[in-house]
């Protein structure tokens, strides 16, 4: 796991990293082998080295000079949607701010007087993380391959009645019922049953109209009737606790 901390106060940065390995060796001490942590003094200094996929968490403190956490916050979702992003703040005053980019949680400074809302802040977070690295087995074409939960973009009963998993970077046909695909997604609160016979992944959503959902490879995907209020209530819902 490896995470990225940006923080212009050398006391700041030093605390967030203590913090952060206190937590994990005694929450999570299975991670403690892989985990890299990378502080950067300034947005700039993090934003230099920053690329989609090198960081699995970001904690950015709002108040840097320059640069600030949110202004790095926002040029990070133009490059990737999906890394959490955790604010470092003295004040709540930027909460709505945080929607804008999709903020995972705020760390109240200092931590020594937060720990109790630091450590729920990254069981959520963490919670997140594990659910990203879910995979399940499928039988394709006479083999067993593991399917990454987060590359599912919408799962279907086709015409043929063969059930076709739409991926991010290809459509795969699988020799599973729908209960059983059903079964291994519940619990995840990314899928959605939308329609008969179809489950999308709203991690993969780009917007929702009153009809369908328009993923963000491009795939339209229909909102039946008797689903439209549960659809968009659920959407909404994710949207806001993701």
């Amino acid at each position: 796991m490896n995470i990225a901390i940006a923080d212009d106060r050398v006391e700041d940065l030093q605390a967030t990293e203590d913090y952060l390995l206190r937590y994990f060796s005694a929450r999570h001490p299975e991670v403690m082998s892989d985990l890299s942590i990378s502080t950067f003094p300034s947005a700039e200094k993090f934003l230099e080295v920053f690329d989609p996929g090198r960081f699995d968490l970001l904690l950015l403190d709002i108040y840097m000079e320059d640069m600030t956490g949110m202004e790095a916050a926002e040029a990070v979702r133009l490059k990737d949607d999906r890394v959490p992003i955790v604010f470092l703040t003295t004040s709540q005053d930027h909460l709505l701010e945080g929607y804008r980019v999709f903020a995972s949680g705020y760390l109240m400074k200092p931590l020594r007087e937060n720990a109790g809302e630091f450590n729920h802040t990254l069981d959520h977070v963490f919670k997140g993380l594990m659910q990203t690295e879910r995979t399940i087995t499928a039988p394709v074409e006479g083999r067993e391959i593991e399917i990454p939960l987060r590359k599912i973009v919408y799962v279907e009963t086709g015409n043929s009645h063969a059930l076709c998993f739409h991926l991010t970077d290809e459509v795969a046909q699988v020799r599973l019922t729908y209960a059983q695909v059903q079964e291994m997604l519940s619990g995840d609160d990314r899928f959605l049953e939308c329609h008969h016979r179809i489950i999308i992944n709203m991690e993969q959503v780009r917007r929702m109209e009153a009809e369908e959902f328009t993923m963000k490879e491009g795939s339209r995907v229909p909102i039946s009737q008797r689903r439209k209020k549960e659809a968009k209530t659920a959407y909404m819902h994710y949207i806001a606790h993701r």
